[in-house]
């Protein structure tokens, strides 16, 4: 079951300091500080749909350094050598920079307005054929940087999983045991140029709305443009504040909880300022196969969702999304 959503609808307003916010102390704590994250959380996925994790400043020195780095590579001119090393348009691997307008396109009819640089954390042995190298640009202390916060995203992110497991009354490693690999997890750091389309301009979009395809998602915003839709349907602004990390649950968890967390809708719309934003994608692992947990299908319920893996899923999301961005560039 795959939902369907328009890019048009406009924003009802800015959810700004009311987006229910974790603090990362509790995460981070003992086991009653979690429970305590856990009631927190339940309640957000119940009522928006999402929620932030407040107060990461053990981030906050590396995503500086990381934000200096993402504006030092961005700046660069696209024939720059250090960008046209690690270009991944029309590659198999997309790990590497994508220039503008190269993003797959998630609604029919519309381009991304954005370039990028992506990355993962390959595990396996080069002789693997699932193995995807990284291609990092030849600048110094980029890898490093970005090493940093993939770390503390991970951290955090792992420990909010597990939070996630407690609210819904699961094992509380649930979740976490089976994203720990991130074998196919993906940091994505993203440019978004100032852009202010005219009314007649429909197609040219931030990105497209759309669910994340994995189990969670942090995202880091250094200005506005992330919209999410909450449980009602309704599109709002989200915070850009670098001491709020957005958590929005995936197609994955949306799946295992049998639709009782739905996969947050979002998008970005062109604006007329520049912002970055880096984002991890917290995929389950390659050997995981996703169904409805018991808890979610007993006394008879219907199971909403066939069985899929991680890679299965993603890999046909992606096909169609390529096919939408191909048939315009092309028209």
């Amino acid at each position: 079951m795959q939902r369907s959503f328009q890019h048009q609808p406009p924003i009802r307003g800015s959810l700004g300091e009311s987006l229910p916010g974790i603090d990362a102390s509790l995460l981070l704590g003992d086991r009653s500080e979690r429970t305590r994250a856990a009631e927190q959380i339940r309640a957000a996925c119940s009522d928006s749909g999402f929620f932030c994790i407040d107060n990461l400043l053990a981030h906050s020195a590396a995503n500086r350094k990381l934000l200096a780095q993402m504006q030092h590579f961005f700046d660069l001119p696209d024939t720059d050598p250090r960008k046209q090393a690690i270009e991944a348009t029309g590659q198999a691997n997309t790990y590497g920079w994508m220039p503008m307008f190269q993003e797959p396109a998630y609604q029919p009819g519309t381009v991304a307005h954005l370039e990028s640089f992506d990355c993962g954390r390959p595990r396996r042995s080069a002789a693997d054929p699932n193995w995807t190298p990284n291609s990092w640009p030849a600048i110094p202390g980029f890898r490093d940087d970005v090493r940093a916060v993939w770390e503390a995203f991970t951290t955090i992110g792992m420990a909010t999983l597990q939070a996630l497991a407690e609210s819904f009354e699961l094992e509380t490693d649930f979740f976490a045991k089976r994203c720990d690999t991130q074998d196919l997890s993906t940091m994505r750091l993203l440019h978004y140029p100032a852009h202010t389309p005219s009314a007649e301009e429909t197609a040219n979009v931030g990105i497209a709305a759309h669910t994340d395809f994995e189990c969670m998602t942090l995202i880091s915003q250094t200005a506005a443009g992330l919209e999410l839709m909450d449980a009602n349907g309704d599109w709002y602004d989200a915070p850009a504040n670098e001491d709020r990390l957005v958590v929005m649950p995936g197609d994955m968890l949306e799946r295992w909880t049998n639709g009782a967390c739905r996969a947050t809708g979002h998008r970005v719309r062109t604006r007329g300022w520049k912002r970055y934003s880096v984002v991890l994608f917290f995929a389950v692992n390659d050997d995981v196969t996703v169904v409805p947990h018991e808890q979610f299908v007993a006394s008879g319920a219907l199971e909403k969702y066939a069985a899929v893996t991680q890679r299965d899923h993603s890999q046909a999301r992606l096909r169609e999304a390529a096919r939408n961005r191909d048939a315009l560039i092309g028209s």
